[in-house]
């Protein structure tokens, strides 16, 4: 009996594994990737586009190629080849192989940003074209490295949007000015760093942004600024000799605002400091006014008073830091670092509304000192029966019809999404007193409080349904 070659034996399979029928195509995980926004200039993640055969053989695809020929900014990988046009690939039948795709788009100086498209092409042996459409947004910016500012200095919006690389560093005797609108986007570890003077401007519409430089996402419904550790945050040193910030939103650091004895006042008003790794509020020997402001999720002390006089006005301090189940407090008020003491000269809290996940999340250390410490028409996950600290407040306890994280519009632990507006039946609502909500008559957005505040820095406001 004759025997078949190897080679002749190879080739009868091959016949029979691959298929040139124009009817035997390609699917894709998806027909278009969507980078959104970019910052122009530098390379962004790779996205990965899966290729499927789900035929019965196999399929040869005699090119894949950008259709742009590389010239729009984008870069293809398919099954571990690179460049902007790869021949010979195989698809066996029933499995898939990976398109990985980056892009680095051209800088410009104009404030406008610019959507770039392009297609990858897959031209099959049979003749037939597929493509998987491209398109990104490119974000011009100006970086900063290292920099130390002197004078007096303004950043507005007006400018290209700001990168810091290796923190940004206001010198002694300087100022910052940061007018509405603007955003600062620090790259990991970078931080405002201030030894002179800082003011933000920001408005309700408007406000000041400070975030991570990352704009892309860790899964398709989560976008890397919602996670914590993005950035530094900002630091105050001795010798700042003032701290003025407003409409601000201070978000995904390691730390929020972290004020070390500084010389001058400290003041914080329709602002939000959120989802940080370390403090969220960090006050040492200062003097701060406080109001309208949401802290939260912090994984320390959503706020930390050691030493110093402090007044909170109608803010909200919510500890729910969802990954580690050794948080610190909401709020943490201490006449002691450790051994060294740092007496609390006065510490109040005015129509505030304080909670978290903890049984109690109101930690006050007096030590061998009195703690000068009060809370007046509050609502506080904590014992509130001690007359000497606490005046006209409520205590949140199980028997309230909403109760921790159930008092806020939406509580999504999934996709980290947290909007600390009240809901109807919070135990907040109408809870505050006129006479410090007068100083106060609109929220942190603006709605009125009118003759029955509620605690903390947002009044309930009926929304309409989407």
């Amino acid at each position: 009996m004759a025997m078949l070659s190897p080679v002749l034996l190879s080739s009868c399979n091959d016949e029979e594994q691959f298929t040139a029928d124009p009817n035997a195509q390609l699917s894709f995980s998806m027909e278009t990737l969507s980078f959104d926004s970019v910052f122009t200039g530098i390379i962004s993640r790779t996205e990965r586009v899966m290729v499927f055969n789900k035929n019965n053989k196999g399929l040869r695809i005699a090119n894949v190629k950008l259709e742009s020929g590389g010239t729009s900014g984008f870069m293809i990988n398919v099954d571990g080849q690179n460049g902007t046009s790869i021949n010979d690939v195989q698809v066996l039948k029933k499995d898939s192989v990976f398109l990985f795709v980056k892009v680095n788009l051209p800088e410009s100086s104009s404030m406008e940003s610019k959507k770039i498209t392009d297609n990858v092409i897959f031209t099959l042996e049979s003749g037939v074209q597929q493509k998987v459409a491209l398109e990104a947004t490119g974000l011009n910016k100006q970086e900063l490295h290292a920099k130390v500012l002197q004078g007096d200095n303004v950043m507005t919006a007006d400018e290209l949007p700001y990168i810091i690389y290796d923190s940004l560093v206001v010198a002694e005797n300087a100022s910052l000015r940061i007018t509405e609108g603007t955003t600062l986007y620090f790259h990991n570890g970078a931080s405002l760093i201030v030894h002179g003077s800082l003011k933000v401007e920001g408005t309700q519409e408007k406000p000041v942004t400070f975030r991570g430089d990352r704009l892309d996402k860790m899964f398709v419904y989560l976008p890397y600024d919602r996670l914590e550790n993005q950035w530094g945050g900002i630091y105050l040193f001795p010798t700042c000799k003032e701290c003025n910030i407003n409409y601000a939103d201070i978000h995904s650091g390691n730390y929020g605002l972290v004020c070390d004895e500084i010389e001058g006042n400290v003041t914080l008003s329709n602002s939000v400091i959120h989802n940080v790794a370390g403090y969220g509020l960090y006050l040492k020997e200062c003097n701060a006014l406080v109001s309208n402001t949401q802290i939260s999720n912090s994984r320390y002390d959503c706020v930390g008073i050691y030493g110093g006089n402090s007044n909170f006005y109608h803010c909200t301090i919510a500890q729910f830091y969802p990954w580690k189940a050794d948080r610190g407090n909401a709020l943490y008020v201490s006449n002691y670092i450790g051994e060294e003491e740092h007496l609390i000269q006065s510490a109040n809290f005015y129509n505030c509304f304080v909670t978290g996940y903890a049984d109690d999340e109101v930690f006050g250390h007096p030590g061998d000192q009195p703690l000068n410490l009060n809370f007046y028409n509050c609502v506080l996950l904590t014992d509130v029966s001690d007359a000497n600290y606490f005046h006209d407040c409520i205590g949140e306890t199980k028997d309230s019809e909403t109760y921790k994280e159930k008092n806020f519009l939406t509580f999504d632990t999934h996709a980290y999404l947290y909007d600390f507006r009240l809901n109807p039946a919070s135990i907040a609502c109408g809870k505050a007193s006129t006479t410090y909500s007068a100083s106060y008559p609109t929220d942190r957005l603006g709605v009125v409080r009118g003759e029955k505040p509620d605690a903390g820095c947002y009044q309930y406001q009926e929304i309409p349904e989407k």
